[in-house]
């Protein structure tokens, strides 16, 4: 069988990177300036009292248009469903195998009603359910960083990154003990070099861009819109870090 050229070329500087590969990894770099700098606080010495960063976090990540809401362990589900239903959001699409699901998939859940999805199947199958039937995707975030107010998310197959990127709403449940000062401590915290995920994502407020005429608009490439749940009293916390 013939490669397509595009194919064959890819295959081409595929091997050629390969090939010059380093036999041996490199040696991992020093990074103590980075984590001792004023947005590392917490990789070197004690870490700060994540609901010292709320107010920060919360601040920051307004700036960037993403509605926040508090909540408790027992009715963050409550306060999901409230904002689902201020916006209209009917059909709703979650991981299969996310960690909201112990309280999300009860009987007697707040999204019981609703017309819930789970990604349970290749993308390519379920394309047109997923771009033209959802209203919301529902994620966890593995951490926030209060200093810009950006969510970190690791993504799997469990809860894929479409659920973040395609929906035009998306709404993340953060645990406030998963605040870090700044990306250097959660870094830290997450060591995701320990096992690479195939993705790793910042999210910022919505998906905006100003390409056209400079004029800043909203959902372009992603979700129009971002909510916050914030979980005050939730006790499991980043790997690796204190609670």
């Amino acid at each position: 069988m013939t490669i397509p050229n595009t194919q064959a070329a890819r295959r081409g500087i595929l091997g050629a990177l390969r090939a010059a590969a380093p036999a041996q990894a490199l040696p991992r770099p020093d990074l103590t300036p980075y984590w001792s700098g004023p947005y590392g606080r917490g990789c070197i010495g004690e870490r700060p009292d994540p609901a010292t960063l709320v107010a920060g976090f919360e601040a920051a990540a307004r700036g960037w248009r993403a509605d926040v809401l508090h909540a408790s362990a027992n009715d963050w589900p409550q306060a999901l469903r409230a904002a689902l239903d201020a916006r209209g959001c009917r059909r709703i699409a979650l991981g299969s195998a996310s960690e909201l699901s112990a309280q999300l998939d009860a009987p007697e859940s707040a999204l019981a009603d609703l017309e819930t999805w789970r990604f349970d199947t290749p993308l390519e199958q379920c394309k047109p359910q997923l771009f033209d039937a959802i209203d919301a995707g529902i994620t966890s975030a593995q951490a926030g960083i209060a200093d810009t107010g950006t969510l970190l998310l690791i993504p799997g197959p469990g809860e894929p990154r479409s659920l973040s990127l395609v929906p035009p709403v998306h709404v993340a449940v953060l645990p406030v003990n998963r605040l870090f000062a700044g990306l250097p401590a959660a870094m830290r915290a997450l060591q995701p070099e320990d096992n690479m995920p195939t993705n790793l994502l910042l999210v910022t407020g919505p998906s905006k861009t100003s390409d056209i005429q400079q004029t800043l608009a909203f959902g372009a490439h992603g979700p129009k819109e971002l909510v916050i749940v914030l979980v005050h009293d939730h006790t499991p916390s980043v790997q690796g870090s204190p609670a």
